[in-house]
């Protein structure tokens, strides 16, 4: 019981998005709440648990390889960064360690209780119904968000966000709970997160949606459900209202040209350290070394890049990057069921520092827990 009220309060804190962020050393690191609770249910479920869990997830090489060389990475660049900035990398290397624990004791949660995979489901129902309602408010009565430029978020004017303030954070999450209830054979549902999807105004997500659906209806020939599913989503994406401005434009170039320009500074960035890159989370730093940011800027983008490919790329190296990839793919290789899941996460992530955003992660990890218990239907 004491797991399941955990589970409860994790996913409120969820609901809360950015608004359950806690900035510390003046918004050079933060913590969400829901992480608390994440760290207390890896206790318990260690305790519950023991060792056995962890010991059947070590086993694959891909993984023991992926944070063997995180770790170097963070190690071997230490002597080039101050004593503050290793320690608020270090604080986001614990907090890789303490997602990927609550995955592992999650899943096992979930496949030992026999009631386990139902509640999980009622917490995704009753969540997604919540995320919509947040939604319909937000795109209603705060559709500008111009007011929060100064505190270092994109003002976006008329986008479905809810509470995420990041529309590539929202889309993801929308995406991926279309995704889920169309699987689930729930119309309404899929229906409402494909509306949120859509005004969001979002291309990345729009392609990788139809990505995603045509993975899915590929790898079972169901070539006319392909055809109407598409040619409904294209045909709403272009009827949908567009309200005035730049967001809603899906013609604009600025963004196009912004995401340019960071991957050729991300690359930059990485043939510096071709090898084992900078160190996880030391983007802003490296950024800063090479005065390419101002250390006074309170923008919320600067630790990353617009892909998380990038990210690991720069972060790790080369030979970090291949081995997350092979982690990836392990991950995709394995579990049939939450293959269409990537084919809409990956795509994001060419776009977006989706892959490693915590509030997707999260919610991806759930999802991923209910469905490798499950079929798809």
């Amino acid at each position: 019981m004491f797991d399941y009220l955990l589970l409860v309060g994790i996913f409120i804190s969820l609901l809360s998005g950015q608004f359950a962020r806690i900035e510390l050393i003046n918004a050079l690191a933060n913590v969400y709440i829901h992480e608390f609770l994440l760290l207390i249910f890896v206790v318990h479920a260690f305790i519950q648990f023991g060792v056995t869990p962890l010991r059947k997830a070590l086993r694959s090489k891909a993984v023991l390889l992926f944070f063997f060389l995180i770790i170097v990475s963070f190690l071997i660049s230490m002597g080039e960064f101050t004593f503050l900035q290793n320690s608020i990398a270090l604080l986001y290397l614990i907090r890789m360690v303490l997602y990927t624990l609550f995955g592992i004791y999650l899943f096992t949660l979930v496949k030992s209780k026999k009631n386990g995979e139902v509640f999980l489901y009622k917490l995704i129902y009753t969540f997604s119904i919540l995320l919509l309602i947040i939604t319909a408010i937000q795109y209603v009565f705060f559709p500008n968000f111009w007011g929060l430029y100064t505190f270092g978020w994109d003002p976006h004017l008329y986008r479905a966000s809810a509470i995420y303030l990041d529309i590539f954070i929202a889309v993801a999450i929308y995406g991926l709970l279309a995704l889920f209830w169309f699987i689930k054979k729930q119309s309404i549902l899929t229906f409402l997160f494909i509306v949120a999807l859509v005004l969001s105004f979002s291309r990345s997500a729009y392609i990788a949606f139809v990505l995603s659906l045509l993975y899915f209806f590929v790898v079972q020939k169901k070539w006319k459900e392909l055809l109407i599913s598409v040619s409904l989503f294209a045909l709403f994406v272009v009827v949908v209202p567009k309200p005035f401005g730049e967001g809603g434009n899906l013609l604009r170039t600025s963004s196009i040209n912004s995401r340019i320009l960071d991957y050729k500074l991300g690359l930059t960035l990485w043939q510096k350290k071709p090898l084992l890159g900078f160190g996880y989370n030391r983007i802003r730093f490296a950024k800063e070394q090479l005065h390419l940011i101002s250390m006074d800027d309170r923008s919320h983008s600067l630790s990353s890049f617009h892909s998380s490919f990038l990210v690991i790329l720069v972060t790790t190296g080369v030979m970090g990057f291949l081995a997350s990839m092979s982690f990836i793919w392990l991950l995709f290789w394995k579990n049939p069921n939450l293959r269409v899941y990537f084919v809409y996460i990956l795509t994001m992530s060419l776009f977006d520092n989706v892959l490693l955003h915590v509030l997707v992660l999260l919610p991806f990890i759930f999802l991923a827990a209910y469905s490798t218990q499950s079929s798809l239907e």
